[in-house]
């Protein structure tokens, strides 16, 4: 079977059974989407024939793109779920409920709950998971840091281009502007576990 069929029956597949949040099932104990990337994982892709070799890269390259953006359409179709679940549930420090919730619980439940990757609790502790990013390579799913205060640390999830969902302090749960002066002078960093 051609890579390329195989992509087919999995996108018809795909649209037959619905989108929504992805289960916990669909991803390996402590995995991230990428953990099945041959191109990330330095795994080369299969051939039949030694003839075929150049078009089986070419049409391996083009199936990791499509495989890459099926999965980050999957991951914001998964977090515009968190937030129409959580959407203006109010700030409490400490809090890890619908009742209140605070910044850095929120991530920790949305990626348990919707990709079943468990992260710290804590915002300091979730600064150092994944890979750096840099601000211009944020995409959905990743992880933004700001520095509020001169102790103080906030973390949300990248949804949209330009947007982050997150615990505020003042409005609860609810979508921000990356780019908004407030929090564009804020940012600290970006990190990747999806």
């Amino acid at each position: 079977m051609h890579i390329r069929d195989f992509l087919l029956i999995v996108m018809v597949s795909g649209l037959v059974v619905g989108c929504g949040v992805v289960p916990r099932s669909s991803y390996p104990a402590g995995g991230t989407v990428a953990d099945n990337n041959p191109a990330q994982t330095g795994e080369a892709p299969s051939s039949s024939a030694e003839g075929d070799t150049a078009s089986s890269e070419q049409e391996s390259s083009a199936s990791n793109r499509a495989m890459a953006v099926s999965s980050l359409n999957e991951a914001k179709a998964s977090l515009m779920q968190a937030y129409r679940d959580w959407k203006g549930t109010p700030y409490v420090l400490g809090g890890a409920s619908q009742a209140g919730v605070d910044c850095s619980r929120l991530v920790n439940i949305i990626f348990d709950d919707y990709f079943g990757i468990d992260l710290p609790t804590n915002t300091r502790e979730q600064l150092n998971v994944g890979n750096k990013i840099r601000r211009a390579g944020v995409r959905t799913g990743d992880l933004v840091f700001f520095r509020t205060g001169r102790k103080t640390l906030h973390v949300g999830i990248a949804v949209n281009s330009g947007e982050f969902l997150h615990a505020s302090t003042s409005n609860g749960v609810m979508i921000s502007k990356l780019g908004k002066s407030y929090w564009r002078n804020r940012f600290l960093a970006a990190r990747r576990v999806l």
